[in-house]
Parts: C-alpha cells; sequence; structure tokens
C-alpha cells in the first residue's frame, strides 16, 4: 500500500501512466477510489497522480478541525516528497477548493490550473439551493449508522445513495447508468467516517479566495455543468470572471458529474488546454494507457 509522509500525515497516494505529472484532487468525503473513471483516458498522455485527501480513504492524520489550506498544504507537501518540481492540478469540486489554495500558497509548483464543479466560497459564491440542502441532508441522514449515538466513527458512502446521485447526475444520465452507480458505491471498501465528512464541510464552510483570486497567474480552465444542483454553475463564471485570462467551459445539460456524464468531452477537453498552455503529452488521443510508473495495489 504505497504511502508517504508529508507532515503530519501519511498521504494514501497512486500514480497512473507515465510522462509530465497531473495530480488529480478529488472532492468532498470521495478517495481515490470513488474517482469518476474519466482519469484513465488522461493517463493515456500524463502522468496521473491520485491520493487521499485527510479525512477519506487511507490516508492518515491527527484527528480534530482542519481547513482547506491545510489539505492544499498536504497535496503541496506530496509533489515535494515525490520529487515533482511541478504538475499540472486538477481539483474537482472540494478538490477544486483545494487546488486553489495550491495555486495560491505555491504558485511555481502548478503549470496548469483545472478547476471543475467547484466554487470560490464565502458570501461572493452562488450557494445552493435550499430545496437540494434539504434533499442532501436527507440523503446524510438516511445512510446507515447517521443520527444514532456513538456513531461518529462509523463510515459510510454517499456513493451508496440514490437521492444522492439524484443531485450528482442529470435525469436523463441516471436513466440508463443508476443501477451501475449503485453497484459501484456499494463496492467502496474505504467509505469515509463520519468524523471525516464532518471536519471536511467545517473546512468547505469556511472557505473563500474571492478576493485572492486575480493573484492566480498561471493558466486556467473552469469546468462545470449547467444543471449542477450541488455546486451552481454561476460559480465558474465567478472564477473565470476573477482568475485572469481564464478559459471557461460549460457542459449543458450535465450535472455535477459532467467528467462522468461527458467523459470523452470532458477527456479531450482537458487535454486540448493542456496542450494549448505547452504542457507536454505522450501519445495519441484514443490509445491505451501504459502500465502505470510505480506499482498499484489491486
Amino acid at each position: 500500500m504505497p504511502d508517504i509522509r508529508v507532515g503530519d500525515a501519511n498521504v494514501y497516494y497512486e500514480i497512473h501512466g507515465v510522462g509530465f505529472p497531473l495530480l488529480m484532487i478529488n472532492g468532498f468525503g470521495s478517495s481515490t477510489e470513488m474517482w469518476s473513471p474519466f482519469w484513465k483516458g488522461l493517463a493515456g498522455r500524463l502522468q496521473v497522480i491520485l491520493f487521499d485527501n485527510r479525512g477519506v480513504g487511507r490516508t492518515t492524520a491527527p484527528e480534530g478541525p482542519f481547513s482547506i489550506r491545510t489539505m492544499a498544504e498536504d497535496a503541496s507537501g506530496l509533489l515535494r516528497a515525490l520529487g515533482f518540481g511541478n504538475a499540472a492540478v486538477y481539483g474537482a469540486s472540494m478538490g477544486g477548493m483545494i487546488a486553489q489554495e495550491l495555486v495560491l500558497g505555491h504558485p511555481a509548483e502548478v503549470r496548469a490550473l483545472i478547476l471543475g464543479m467547484t466554487s470560490c466560497g464565502g458570501p461572493h459564491s452562488v450557494p445552493i439551493s435550499a430545496e437540494t440542502m434539504q434533499r442532501m441532508r436527507s440523503s446524510v441522514q438516511a445512510l446507515p449508522g447517521m443520527g444514532l449515538p456513538g456513531t461518529v466513527r462509523s463510515a459510510v458512502s454517499l456513493t451508496g445513495s440514490p437521492e444522492y446521485l439524484r443531485m450528482v447526475y442529470s435525469p436523463e444520465f441516471l436513466r440508463d447508468h443508476e443501477a451501475e452507480l449503485l453497484d459501484e458505491g456499494r463496492k467502496v471498501r474505504y467509505p469515509t467516517s463520519l468524523m471525516g465528512y464532518r471536519h471536511q464541510q467545517e473546512a468547505v464552510m469556511a472557505f473563500d479566495t474571492y478576493d485572492r483570486l486575480p493573484e492566480i497567474r498561471v493558466p486556467t480552465l473552469v469546468m462545470a455543468g449547467s444543471a449542477d444542483m450541488l455546486i451552481p454553475p454561476e460559480n465558474a463564471r465567478i472564477l473565470a470572471s476573477r482568475i485572469p485570462a481564464a478559459r471557461l467551459r460549460i457542459f449543458e445539460g450535465a450535472g455535477h458529474g459532467f467528467t462522468r456524464e461527458r467523459m470523452t468531452e470532458a477527456t479531450r477537453d482537458m487535454l486540448d488546454f493542456l496542450e494549448a498552455v505547452g504542457v507536454p503529452l505522450e501519445g495519441a488521443m484514443g490509445t491505451d494507457p501504459p502500465r502505470p510508473s510505480a506499482p498499484i495495489p489491486t
């Protein structure tokens, strides 16, 4: 099981593919095994680094509250510990918040930035609707162990909740894929502890980069689904308008999980952007991913 000491944490990571490094930072309550499989298409052209944020999966860290900036320092420390001077960075949802703090705190470590389904947080962001918030609370409360005394250390996976999936994906996509997604959720081996969810939620609620966004000077692509219920797409427009020369890509009709709904398009757009800003790519689009450059456990 590959993990590496970063500050006060042992960070679990995987490396797939060869070539220029792409650090992928996952979202709220999600570990490496919960990534949308679109990353496999990227691993044919880049060296993809996946890892578990503190609070989820197989990364271990001291118990207690932490911030988005703390998780950004974990990501920065992982890059340094692995010997990468800099990398392209893709942050999804909460991972996009971590990516913003990473580039703001360590700009030399980020060659190019991709922000997906995320926001700047704080009072300038567009919040989740009251209806969706209630649906989110209901889906969490319906998970096994929630609401029972003494269960803060038990582990659950939101990906196993049909109601949660209906907030992540469009109805059109779920008509054909809901059973498949629920089956994937049932197979998660390292679900998130309730305490992990709590600390990550607290970190998200305290996050705000609006005033600092103009300080981001690396090439940036902002992506979102037009039907995103969890992080409304207006947030992508705010990010793109505040980050100098940022590019904006909206996937019409797609939900929060646009990298799954529009996998081919999202992969192509990300690779086209990275190539356009000078990130070297291996091979050609559509080729099979090469063998991992480091052993990955099964």
